[in-house]
């Protein structure tokens, strides 16, 4: 059985947990108005939740503190 051998990106594992601020948000419309969620920058999915620590998709840590100035995406 071969084993492959994984090389460990420091900088990479690091930079998960510097906060990357939201700055875009995706909005749905529905019959009773607009939803907004909030989009990862790291790996650009719509998250579930606003004002989460991380990211529940790729573990990007998050900063929320402009996200009243997000654009909307439709």
């Amino acid at each position: 059985m071969k084993r492959e051998k994984t090389i460990f990106n420091y900088e990479e594992a690091v930079s998960y947990r510097k906060p990357m601020t939201v700055t875009a948000v995706r909005g749905i419309r529905y019959s009773f108005g607009l939803t907004t969620f909030p989009i990862c920058p790291r790996c650009g999915i719509s998250m579930d939740r606003e004002y989460t620590a991380y990211c529940d998709r790729c573990g990007q840590a998050l900063g929320w503190k402009d996200l009243d100035h997000a654009r909307v995406i439709l």
